[in-house]
């Protein structure tokens, strides 16, 4: 069993609950702190004859917009309820308890018996109250970035659209990633990223080449050709802001990678806004549970609950699906990704992929998961993304190296095949290695594209343990190797052969043509593990995103979007090309849904 080491005070809080300290009138405010999904989370309580009378978050880094809900609910919710024993926020389990553990340290300082502040929450259900009906044109189920664009898509043909999303608020998974878009066909491309050899057919050959020919030609088809259309929707006619990608990753075989300005979490209020303008109404904390269909087959509601329990029924003319995948579910992944490190969010249960497999849709890929590299593990079984900050590293002098200290792979190959580099290493794992130069770009990089709040994540970084060693070593290179597990000789060997071969200009071993010597110290090794968040295999869909039967008939007013329908990126995506089938999905079925409901 791994173990981890945490500086949670939790030895001070198991004292304290077992203590038989009376309840102090205590007064005065006081902190705490405990361990969130980033880093520490630190509250102030605010006291007053021993009734907390108010929570705050001052300093945390959790992820912008998948922790905002936990961080503005949480404290309220243990003022009003003058107890930690709340419950945790969907989608921001991580947050939520490390706020709650955040403010039993904080009573602990104040010197009270915490027990009085665990009482039960006693929360009315209101799941025997009589179910609430809604009508609309047009129901989108899930806010992430699929289900954000066909709700924007339909509002703006004047039909009356409802979103809903289970979580307290809308980003879904979608809020963890850059934005990124493939602009083929766009105006973007062509004027002001001078690309004129790019095209539909070659991002299509691309999709099939890196998805290993396992594609659904018809999705991946229907992409290729509407990436230039929606692009220019997106920038030209809604105004929201894109730009060049900060690296072309080398998978694609044209200059074509753009993301939006904030990244998604800035895309996504860019739309949300104007999903609002055109008479869009967003519902959160509503889960659909199930369809409802007529006697041939055809959807024509769906059930959800919303707080407390309270039913309600959803009645509209379509119903675009675009609930997410289905990663955080282990026993609904193959076997080879038990011992992958998760990095979504874990509302990502396949709930819209089991409502559509219940009347009937067929599946595709479900073999399949989107893994990528560069992963930090920073909770048990838990990653972050630090892509953006190793790829921006080994574009100068990092090297990745395995547990015998020996390069396994050119640092620049794409993420696909960094992937399976890092998964044919022992444990499944290599090392970043990068002297004092490159270790301050990661950094800096980590810090612009918002992985982390500031440089002081990583400090906190340095004291995790996974079975015992370092996720971050800082130091002489021999000892550092020898603190994660790498063997000393080689890898201060291998830095040496890695300088003579810039110094020679060629590197023979694997062929990376961006070569810059390996410096000064001090030197930092980062581990990177194979990490996943979101499936590649789904429900199956037609060229307009109708959800198909598993006879290849479409299932009345239902079509579907992002991760919830599989096929179109094969056995594994291009970098961009996830989100990219998010947001192009969902503006046709979006477009699907409007003709449909007239």
């Amino acid at each position: 069993m791994k173990k981890f080491t945490r500086t949670l005070l939790a030895a001070t809080l198991v004292a304290a609950f077992g203590s038989s300290v009376a309840l102090a009138a205590a007064s005065g405010t006081y902190t705490g702190e405990a361990q969130g999904r980033n880093g520490a989370v630190k509250v102030a309580v605010t006291l007053t004859d021993g009734k907390i009378t108010a929570v705050k978050v001052v300093s945390h880094k959790e992820s912008t917009g998948i922790a905002d809900p936990a961080l503005e609910r949480i404290p309220a919710a243990v003022t009003a309820e003058q107890s930690a024993a709340v419950d945790a926020v969907g989608g921001a389990t991580l947050t939520s308890e490390a706020i709650k553990q955040a403010v039993l340290a904080a009573l602990v300082s104040a010197g009270v018996d915490t027990k009085p502040y665990l009482k039960k929450v006693d929360d009315k259900s209101a799941a025997s109250l009589p179910v609430k009906d809604v009508t609309s044109d047009i129901l989108v189920i899930g806010a992430g970035n699929s289900g954000i664009t066909a709700a924007v898509k339909a509002a703006e043909s004047g039909a009356k659209v409802i979103l809903i999303e289970k979580r307290p608020a809308a980003g879904g998974v979608s809020a963890l990633n850059h934005g990124g878009l493939a602009a083929t066909g766009t105006r973007y491309q062509r004027e002001e990223m001078k690309e004129t050899n790019d095209s539909p057919e070659l991002l299509y050959k691309d999709m099939l080449r890196v998805g290993k020919n396992a594609n659904d030609p018809v999705l991946a088809k229907m992409v290729s050709e509407h990436t230039g259309e929606v692009g220019d929707w997106l920038i030209d006619d809604l105004k929201v802001a894109y730009g060049a990608a900060w690296v072309q990753f080398p998978d694609h075989s044209a200059h074509r990678q753009i993301s939006a300005k904030g990244n998604s979490v800035g895309w996504q209020k860019t739309m949300l806004d104007i999903f609002a303008k055109h008479g869009g109404v967003l519902m959160t904390d509503m889960r659909a549970t199930e369809f409802i269909t007529d006697k041939d087959g055809n959807v024509t509601g769906v059930k959800a609950t919303g707080l407390k329990g309270q039913n309600y029924r959803f009645d509209a003319k379509s119903f675009v699906l675009a609930s997410g995948g289905y990663g955080a579910v282990k026993s609904m992944l193959p076997e080879r990704m038990q011992d992958v490190l998760f990095y979504g969010i874990p509302t990502e249960t396949g709930d819209g992929f089991k409502m559509g497999t219940a009347i009937g849709a067929d599946t595709i890929n479900l073999e399949y998961v989107k893994t990528y590299p560069n992963g930090v593990e920073v909770q048990p079984g838990r990653s972050m993304d630090t892509t953006g900050s190793s790829t921006f590293a080994v574009r100068g002098s990092a090297i990745f190296v395995n547990t015998d200290g020996k390069r396994c792979v050119n640092e620049n190959k794409s993420l696909g095949e960094l992937t399976e580099a890092t998964l044919a290493q022992k444990n499944h794992i290599m090392y970043l290695v990068m002297d004092q130069k490159a270790w301050e770009a990661y950094v800096k990089k980590a810090v612009d594209d918002h992985t982390v709040p500031d440089a002081s994540t990583f400090e906190a970084w340095k004291s995790l343990r996974n079975n015992g060693r370092p996720v971050i070593c800082t130091g002489e290179l021999d000892v550092c190797a020898k603190e994660m597990g790498i063997d000393p000789e080689g890898l201060v060997q291998t830095v040496k052969d890695w300088n003579a071969a810039v110094k020679a200009g060629e590197d023979k071993a694997f062929g990376r043509t961006t070569l810059v010597e390996i410096g000064e110290g001090p030197y930092h090794i980062v581990e990177q593990k194979a990490r996943y968040q979101t499936t590649l295999g789904g429900l199956r869909a037609n060229a307009d995103m109708q959800i198909l039967r598993k006879d290849g008939k479409p299932v009345g007013n239902l079509y579907g979007a992002g991760c919830v329908v599989g096929g179109a990126n094969g056995a594994d995506s291009m970098t961009t090309l996830m989100n990219t089938w998010a947001i192009v999905s969902g503006y046709v079925a979006g477009e699907s849904a409007v003709k449909n409901s007239k």
